[in-house]
């Protein structure tokens, strides 16, 4: 009977003990999308490195994953199992700002409630910190280290404006096609009066739905009243467009905020009719080896599930995973008493700044009192890219490229400079013959003058 009872307590301890070596870790996001399947995939990933070291304080991560299915009822459901149900100390993850929204809702919910959390989230709405400046007790434990804020697309949108005016491109009105969605009505409230003040002129402004794949009336709309397109999508996927543009020979390049274009199956999705196509890349979401870190990335990303990260998303949620382990990390260093407790833990993610940044895959992670993303040199922001024979090239900013901007042959901008290059066609060596010749015969001419 002793032993009966013996047998049944330590039974009864054995999970309890077996919980408090694991921390969990809930990413949420759009299962059913390569964005959510790369969020997942990251999470996993720097999950398996960091237990294969002893984990974190010797707490081994176990990742939980919640699928939002991009509607606002599921996700904010979703978003209370894995706090109340599954007892997830952080979450990673998010997508799509209406959904974001309604999650960081609950997220502050659950505060009042007792059930506090560390969201490291996703999504561009100024809105989401916004709130944090609003109800900083309710709202403090967000912080979004996953993407900037919607406010930097203009910023980075205007500099390759600029920078292809620099190239010699005579760009003075431009054709927006924009997601007819929330964020991008927050983008334009800032990006209209900055055209402005750099002097263009929004010729056009079309929103497109979700699903749309006919954009060839915005596209003869464009021709005829604008220099350039600029797409400000990511709910409408950019390949039709682009493979549109490219079958019409439409005369004005391409080059906005085109999420589709990050991903480096694009080349394959449009059948190569994306070449020429310049977009930002959202908080540096490509597969270019920066630096170290971002080689290891990649590399383990690869060996692990046999491609490169399938959507910007991995990026930020490998860095998130890491991030999070280092503030933990540095609260048991100063002797917190629970280094897990998201009250300590803002104080400490608050911490990494523009004196004390994070190293990320990315670059320099180091939030603003908002908690958002600190954008600029050094630190995350959105390059400026190209797509070029099956390669994405890195424009700008100076220090970060990669290569030069090219323009599909039918494009043929007035007053370009010799900077930028056209489409390689004939033979090789072709255009240093007819230099020779020409050299030659100013030479005979000249003689015979003399």
């Amino acid at each position: 009977m002793r032993l009966l009872v013996a047998m049944l307590l330590i039974a009864m301890i054995m999970p309890i003990a077996s919980a408090e070596n694991v921390i969990k870790i809930g990413v949420i996001g759009p299962m059913e999308t390569k964005y959510g399947t790369a969020m997942e995939h990251a999470v996993k990933l720097a999950a398996d490195e960091i237990n294969e070291h002893g984990g974190i304080l010797g707490k081994k991560i176990e990742v939980v994953v919640a699928d939002t299915k991009l509607d606002q009822n599921t996700a904010t459901s979703e978003f209370r199992r894995l706090v109340v149900d599954e007892g997830c100390k952080v979450i990673i993850g998010g997508f799509s700002s209406g959904v974001a929204l309604s999650m960081l809702d609950t997220m502050a919910d659950l505060a009042r409630e007792g059930h506090k959390v560390i969201w490291l989230g996703d999504a561009s709405s100024p809105r989401l910190t916004d709130k944090v400046a609003q109800d900083y007790e309710h709202y403090k434990y967000f912080f979004r280290p996953l993407g900037l804020n919607a406010s930097t697309f203009p910023l980075d949108m205007v500099a390759m404006l600029d920078f292809l005016r620099s190239q010699g491109l005579n760009i003075k009105k431009v054709a927006i096609i924009r997601d007819n969605a929330l964020w991008t009505d927050d983008v334009m409230k800032v990006f209209k009066p900055l055209l402005e003040k750099h002097g263009y002129e929004i010729a056009m402004d079309e929103k497109a739905e979700r699903g749309q794949t006919d954009f060839s009336s915005f596209l003869l709309k464009a021709q005829e009243k604008a220099d350039v397109i600029v797409p400000i999508l990511a709910h409408v996927r950019g390949d039709s467009l682009v493979k549109q543009w490219a079958d019409m020979k439409i005369r004005i390049p391409i080059a906005g905020h085109d999420l589709s274009a990050i991903d480096p199956d694009y080349w394959k999705a449009t059948d190569g009719k994306c070449f020429g196509e310049i977009y930002t890349a959202d908080g540096g979401g490509v597969p270019i080896p920066i630096n170290d870190k971002m080689k290891h990335f990649l590399d383990a990303y690869k060996a692990k599930y046999g491609h490169l990260p399938e959507a910007y998303s991995a990026y930020g949620c490998y860095d998130a995973v890491y991030l999070y382990k280092e503030a933990v990390e540095m609260a048991a260093k100063a002797g917190e008493k629970n280094p897990f407790d998201p009250d300590v833990l803002v104080k400490y993610l608050e911490k990494f700044n523009r004196t004390h940044p994070f190293e990320g895959v990315r670059g320099k992670i180091a939030f603003t009192k908002n908690h958002d993303l600190v954008w600029g040199d050094g630190f995350v922001r959105n390059w400026i890219c190209q797509w070029q024979k099956g390669k994405q090239v890195v424009l700008y900013p100076k220090y970060m490229a990669t290569g030069k901007l090219v323009l599909p042959d039918w494009i043929k901008p007035s007053g370009a400079k010799e900077t930028v290059k056209k489409e390689e066609k004939g033979t090789p060596g072709f255009e240093v013959a007819v230099g020779l010749t020409g050299l030659a015969l100013a030479y005979a001419i000249r003689r015979k003058r003399n």
